[in-house]
Formats: structure tokens, C-alpha cells, sequence
């Protein structure tokens, strides 16, 4: 009997997980979902009931929804390891929102993710740059944090900068350019 229970208790999860997991992907919701998260609003979708029964903010909860929608984008999804552009605008706007609401958690994320997105993207990151600068600061910034980022890659920086501010700042003009590369405290 007590096998019964738990294998009626396994096949339960496991069928809860499979509906969880076939939910359809709605790109208007992960849009809607970080631009609310960022301006704070539409907050009470995100709360629980507290020992009153008054329902408080969930951060966690939250977090949790933003996550998913950042490990739906982080991966390329265009051949040769490119990344879509509205993908790499999802990104790129991670960046922004990161720095603006001070998310240690996205902050570290990108520290580690955003160079090879980059690297494999170029043209198009420094093109949405140009469209988009309020972009400029929060992701040059993130693009800087790689060196260094839990110990790794410093001395790669001076090389990256050498070699890579011509792709990086290409389609920026003069006062976006300076923007850019005072993240890199290299005397540019």
C-alpha cells in the first residue's frame, strides 16, 4: 500500500510537470513582464498571503518569472551561434534592468553571458546600441564586468579593448562612444 502511495504521489508530479512544461511560449508576455517589473508595475500578481491573510509582495516570485524569461533568450537561436534581434534586444534590455533596479543576481548573469553574445553578434550589438542608446552604459558595463568576473579573464581586457572597440562602438557616434568606453577604465 505504501508503494501504491508514493508511486500515485511520483506519477502525479511527474504529470504536473509535463503541463508546466508545454505551457506555449508568448513573447508579448516576457516583454510585458520585464517592462512591468521595471516600472514597478502590475506588482500585485506577484504576492502571497501572509499569516493575516494580507497579501505581501513576492520577490522571489518574481525573480523566478524573470529568470525563465532570461534563460528563454540567453541561447542563440539563428545559425553559427547568432542571436535574433529581438533576442539580443531582450538581452541587451536585461542589461538595463539589471543595472537600473541593482540585480546582483542579472548583474552576475550577464558579467559571464554577454561577452560570447557579443562576440558572435557585433554588428548587430553595437547597431542596437545606436538605436536604443540608453542601452550604451548598462551593457558596455556588463560587457566590462566579464573581465575579472569571479577571478577569470583579466588579463584578457587590454586585448579585448585593442581589438574589439572598432565592432563594439562602430555605429556610435563621438559622446556615445565615450559613454561606452569609460566602463573600461582604460583611459579611452
Amino acid at each position: 500500500m505504501k508503494h501504491l502511495i508514493l508511486l500515485s504521489i511520483f506519477l502525479l508530479m511527474a504529470c504536473s510537470n509535463i503541463n508546466a512544461s508545454n505551457q506555449a511560449y508568448d513573447e508579448a508576455y516576457d516583454y510585458h513582464t520585464l517592462l512591468s517589473s521595471l516600472l514597478s508595475v502590475n506588482e500585485n500578481k506577484y504576492t502571497y498571503l501572509d499569516t493575516n491573510d494580507e497579501n505581501k509582495p513576492d520577490s522571489l516570485k518574481l525573480f523566478k518569472e524573470l529568470e525563465r524569461i532570461y534563460s528563454r533568450n540567453i541561447e542563440p537561436d539563428q545559425p553559427n551561434g547568432q542571436t535574433s534581434e529581438k533576442r539580443l534586444k531582450v538581452i541587451m534590455y536585461f542589461s538595463f534592468y539589471a543595472q537600473i533596479k541593482n540585480s546582483g543576481a542579472f548583474q552576475e548573469y550577464l558579467a559571464e553571458d554577454l561577452m560570447p553574445i557579443f562576440l558572435n553578434n557585433m554588428d548587430s550589438f553595437s547597431a542596437t546600441m545606436k538605436e536604443l542608446p540608453f542601452l550604451i552604459d548598462s551593457n558596455c558595463n556588463r560587457l566590462n564586468a566579464y573581465f575579472g568576473h569571479e577571478g577569470k579573464n583579466k588579463e584578457k581586457k587590454r586585448y579585448f579593448v585593442t581589438h574589439n572597440v572598432q565592432a563594439l562602438t562602430q555605429h556610435l557616434n563621438e559622446d556615445q562612444r565615450a559613454v561606452c568606453m569609460s566602463n573600461f577604465e582604460l583611459g579611452f
